[in-house]
Protein backbone atom coordinates (compact mmCIF):
# COMPACT_ATOMS: atom_id res chain seq x y z
CA UNK A 1 0.00 0.00 0.00
CA UNK A 2 3.05 2.20 1.24
CA UNK A 3 4.35 1.52 -2.70
CA UNK A 4 0.99 2.39 -4.22
CA UNK A 5 0.52 5.86 -2.36
CA UNK A 6 4.86 6.93 -3.37
CA UNK A 7 3.96 6.26 -6.94
CA UNK A 8 0.95 8.07 -6.91
CA UNK A 9 2.24 10.80 -4.75
CA UNK A 10 5.54 10.88 -7.49
CA UNK A 11 2.74 10.38 -10.38
CA UNK A 12 0.96 13.68 -9.22
CA UNK A 13 4.43 16.14 -8.93
CA UNK A 14 5.71 15.15 -12.42
CA UNK A 15 2.23 16.00 -13.38
CA UNK A 16 2.92 19.32 -11.54
CA UNK A 17 6.03 20.36 -12.80
CA UNK A 18 4.85 19.49 -16.72
CA UNK A 19 1.72 21.75 -16.36
CA UNK A 20 3.97 24.55 -14.52
CA UNK A 21 6.63 24.33 -17.31
CA UNK A 22 3.78 23.98 -20.21
CA UNK A 23 2.80 27.20 -18.42
CA UNK A 24 5.70 29.11 -18.31
CA UNK A 25 6.31 27.75 -22.44
CA UNK A 26 2.81 28.96 -23.54
CA UNK A 27 3.53 32.58 -21.28
CA UNK A 28 6.28 33.20 -23.56
CA UNK A 29 5.21 32.15 -26.82
CA UNK A 30 2.21 34.60 -25.83
CA UNK A 31 4.64 37.34 -25.02
CA UNK A 32 6.33 36.88 -28.46
CA UNK A 33 3.05 36.50 -30.30
CA UNK A 34 1.85 39.88 -28.58
CA UNK A 35 4.99 41.97 -29.36
CA UNK A 36 5.30 40.69 -33.35
CA UNK A 37 1.89 41.86 -33.49
CA UNK A 38 2.68 45.09 -31.99
CA UNK A 39 5.70 45.43 -34.57
CA UNK A 40 3.64 44.44 -37.47
CA UNK A 41 0.61 47.07 -36.60
CA UNK A 42 3.68 49.86 -36.13
CA UNK A 43 5.17 48.44 -39.59
CA UNK A 44 1.55 48.60 -41.30
CA UNK A 45 1.16 52.34 -39.88
CA UNK A 46 4.43 53.40 -41.23
CA UNK A 47 3.62 52.00 -44.61
CA UNK A 48 0.05 53.55 -44.60
CA UNK A 49 0.97 56.82 -43.49
CA UNK A 50 4.57 56.88 -45.64
CA UNK A 51 6.73 57.18 -42.55
CA UNK A 52 9.59 55.32 -42.37
CA UNK A 53 10.00 52.81 -39.50
CA UNK A 54 12.50 53.71 -36.71
CA UNK A 55 13.69 51.10 -34.68
CA UNK A 56 14.66 52.41 -30.89
CA UNK A 57 16.01 49.95 -28.04
CA UNK A 58 13.55 50.66 -25.43
CA UNK A 59 14.15 54.12 -25.85
CA UNK A 60 17.75 54.17 -24.73
CA UNK A 61 18.66 56.02 -28.05
CA UNK A 62 21.81 53.15 -28.80
CA UNK A 63 22.97 53.48 -32.18
CA UNK A 64 24.87 50.01 -32.82
CA UNK A 65 26.64 51.01 -35.44
CA UNK A 66 27.87 54.38 -34.10
CA UNK A 67 30.85 52.07 -32.56
CA UNK A 68 31.31 50.31 -35.95
CA UNK A 69 31.75 53.92 -37.67
CA UNK A 70 33.90 55.53 -35.14
CA UNK A 71 36.01 52.54 -35.25
CA UNK A 72 36.21 52.05 -39.26
CA UNK A 73 36.99 55.76 -39.08
CA UNK A 74 39.66 55.19 -36.81
CA UNK A 75 41.57 52.84 -39.06
CA UNK A 76 41.28 54.79 -42.37
CA UNK A 77 42.86 57.69 -40.41
CA UNK A 78 45.67 55.19 -38.95
CA UNK A 79 46.61 53.43 -42.15
CA UNK A 80 46.73 56.51 -44.30
CA UNK A 81 50.07 57.44 -45.61
CA UNK A 82 51.46 60.05 -45.12
CA UNK A 83 55.04 61.96 -44.80
CA UNK A 84 57.59 61.20 -42.26
CA UNK A 85 57.81 64.99 -41.70
CA UNK A 86 53.80 65.26 -42.05
CA UNK A 87 53.38 62.89 -39.19
CA UNK A 88 55.82 64.34 -36.48
CA UNK A 89 54.43 68.44 -37.33
CA UNK A 90 51.04 66.89 -36.25
CA UNK A 91 52.73 64.98 -33.10
CA UNK A 92 54.61 68.46 -32.05
CA UNK A 93 51.57 70.13 -32.31
CA UNK A 94 49.81 67.86 -29.85
CA UNK A 95 48.05 66.21 -32.24
CA UNK A 96 47.19 62.28 -31.17
CA UNK A 97 49.01 59.63 -33.00
CA UNK A 98 47.00 57.59 -35.33
CA UNK A 99 47.82 54.64 -33.64
CA UNK A 100 46.12 56.12 -30.09
CA UNK A 101 42.59 55.28 -30.27
CA UNK A 102 40.19 58.07 -29.93
CA UNK A 103 39.56 60.20 -27.11
CA UNK A 104 42.98 59.18 -25.65
CA UNK A 105 45.11 61.24 -23.96
CA UNK A 106 48.12 62.36 -25.56
CA UNK A 107 49.84 64.79 -23.24
CA UNK A 108 52.89 64.21 -21.45
CA UNK A 109 52.60 64.04 -17.88
CA UNK A 110 54.11 66.48 -15.91
CA UNK A 111 53.39 66.14 -12.25
CA UNK A 112 55.39 63.20 -11.41
CA UNK A 113 58.40 64.11 -9.71
CA UNK A 114 61.81 61.32 -9.60
CA UNK A 115 62.73 60.63 -6.48
CA UNK A 116 65.63 58.85 -5.34
CA UNK A 117 65.59 55.27 -4.63
CA UNK A 118 65.43 54.27 -0.72
CA UNK A 119 68.09 52.16 0.58
CA UNK A 120 67.50 49.32 2.72
CA UNK A 121 69.01 49.31 6.20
Amino acid sequence: MGDFVAGLVRLMLQLALLAAGLAVAAGLVLVACVLAVVFGLRLLWARLTGRPVVVRFGGMGVDPAASWRRYRDWQQQATRPRGAAAARAERAEGAPSPYSPPGAITQDVEDVEAKAPRRSS
